[in-house]
């Protein structure tokens, strides 16, 4: 009996053992299948994690072999950039080169080229690769990133920027969300600044990049000044300022190619100072230089701005005015005449008629003329008639009085 006891006791331990194991056995399996999706977990994590890396090595990348293939292919512009920059008066292609060749190594939709005025000292917008930008077209100097490159001479960035002014408080500055501010320098003369728009993903070199730039342009910049400088003496007369005979020879066929196109006319009105040698014999050289300057001012005073007036030969003038009938010019030429008449010049009352006056001609491109050489040889025809008849009047050219001479045509630039 004992023994059946026993024996059933041991059955008994024996099943709760194996209960137990069971137990065991199944909590360490779910703790391993735990364990395991863990680390499946963690692994997963990892991979990702990896990939996000990978991805982010991989944007850096293709912006590096971005940034060496613009690098590359500036490197082989620069050349013919230089040669074109050096060499052009046209202040546009300058101004458009430079910030095309900005866009060619940063990476931004925006490039705008501020040029400093040296009449109103001012940086005003002359080149922008956004046309449709309506930013702001000027600054003063030390206004804004732009101004604040220009006034120190020196590379500023937006956030370097923005940090000064916060810190200081000043609210007053206008913020164009400008990446970066450029100045443009020859030898400590600023010439202007390059203002360039965000930048999604800035490699760090971009700073010497753009003093490589900067330095082209300020070279760019005032070797166009010295052109269009040079431009402008060659087509000047020294005396008076106003154009010469070189200007008229230069532009004469692009005058008479507008005439024809739009199908307006353009009247000459050539005219000189009468009794001229009279007045510099009897009140010196130095006097008649005045009178010549003064005469120009007041011809300036009453002509429009967009007539030419051009200092034909010592005391000769002819004022070029397109789009004008002969009727009007004479109109015109009237006026001045009688404003020179009543004008107080200096020994005014010593000239023969009693005052300083002036007798022109009057004629018309293309009724008086098929080229502008001829329509002047025929102004010049009435000027010759208005001083054979008393001086002090304008007289228009007409076929009737005066017939028509064949003149050797020497200049055949004013065809």
């Amino acid at each position: 009996m004992n023994y059946l006891i026993m024996a059933t006791v041991l059955l008994s331990l024996a099943a709760i053992i194996t209960v137990i194991m069971r137990q065991n056995c199944v909590t360490r399996i779910k703790e391993l299948e735990h364990r395991n999706l863990e680390d499946e977990r963690k692994y997963q994590r990892e991979i990702l994690s990896r990939d996000d890396q990978i991805q982010k090595l991989q944007r850096k990348t293709d912006v590096l072999n971005n940034v060496v293939a613009r690098y590359g292919s500036f490197m082989l512009k620069i050349p013919t950039v230089v040669q074109r920059l050096n060499t052009t008066a046209d202040f546009k292609e300058v101004t458009t080169t430079i910030t095309q060749l900005v866009s060619d190594i940063i990476p931004t939709k925006k490039v705008d080229l501020y040029y400093l005025n040296s009449t109103d000292n001012l940086l005003k917008k002359v080149s922008s690769t956004n046309q449709s930008d309506n930013g702001k077209i000027c600054y003063a100097l030390g206004e804004g990133l732009i101004g604040k490159a220009a006034q120190e001479r020196m590379i500023w960035r937006g956030e370097q920027f923005e940090n000064v002014c916060a810190q200081t408080k000043d609210i007053r500055h206008p913020d164009e969300a400008l990446w970066m501010a450029v100045p443009i320098c020859f030898r400590e003369r600023v010439l202007g600044v390059i203002g360039i728009g965000h930048v999604a993903f800035p490699v760090g070199n971009e700073s010497d990049g753009m003093r490589m730039i900067a330095n082209l342009a300020g070279v760019a910049l005032i070797n166009q000044a010295m052109l269009e400088e040079a431009k402008d003496k060659a087509n000047t007369d020294a005396l008076t300022g106003l154009n010469n005979r070189h200007y008229l020879q230069h532009m004469a066929q692009t005058f008479v190619e507008k005439s024809l196109r739009e199908n307006t006319p353009i009247s000459f009105f050539l005219f000189d100072i009468d009794n001229f040698k009279h007045y510099n014999d009897t009140n010196g050289h130095d006097a008649g230089d005045k009178l010549l300057i003064e005469l120009s001012s007041l011809v300036r005073s009453v002509t429009r701005k967009n007539s030419v007036i051009i200092r034909y030969g010592g005391e000769e003038f002819l004022v070029m005015l397109p789009a004008i009938s002969k009727e009007d010019a004479f109109v015109y030429a009237e006026r001045f005449r009688e404003r020179v008449s009543s004008h107080p010049f200096l020994y005014r009352e010593k000239q023969p008629l009693g005052c300083l006056s002036v007798s022109g001609g009057i004629a018309s491109f293309p009724i008086d003329g098929e080229t502008i050489l001829k329509v002047i040889q025929h102004a010049d025809k009435a000027l010759y008639q208005a001083k054979s008849e008393g001086k002090n009047r304008v007289i228009n050219y007409t076929q009737v009085h005066f017939p028509d001479v064949s003149v050797e045509q020497d200049e055949s630039c004013l065809h």
